[in-house]
């Protein structure tokens, strides 16, 4: 996963965050109560940590909630935009040949629900 530049400074300020609490990796999994594996992918950018574990290490080394909660948020953003780009307007003679195509096949799919129906109603007398 390649990193992008606001989620490279919330890395940087959780190391930072990480140095000044003064604690192992295995310390703060305990404090934090995630691993120490998913600890090691946060501050190597390999995983963007939820909101959670970023304002508990915010606690723990002192740091400024709003500052890092703005990295964050930026961090987020960033990330589904790369999972999900914008795309344009939909291509209208697309979904017009797509809905001719399905047409036949909801009507018949209707046509079975109703004599199902019927059948149903007729079997219950």
């Amino acid at each position: 996963m390649d990193m992008d530049e606001r989620h490279a400074g919330l890395v940087a300020e959780l190391r930072a965050l990480r140095a000044e609490a003064g604690l192992t990796l295995r310390e703060l999994s305990l404090q934090v109560h995630v691993s120490d594996s998913s600890l090691s992918r946060y501050f190597a950018g390999q995983a963007l940590p939820p909101w959670e574990v970023v304002a508990t290490l915010t606690d723990l080394g002192g740091g400024n909630h709003a500052e890092l909660r703005r990295l964050w948020d930026g961090a987020q953003r960033e990330r589904r935009q790369a999972r999900w780009p914008a795309t344009g307007a939909p291509d209208v003679t697309a979904v017009v040949a797509a809905e001719r195509r399905l047409a036949p096949v909801v009507g018949i799919c209707a046509l079975i629900a109703a004599s199902g129906a019927v059948g149903w109603a007729l079997g219950r007398r």
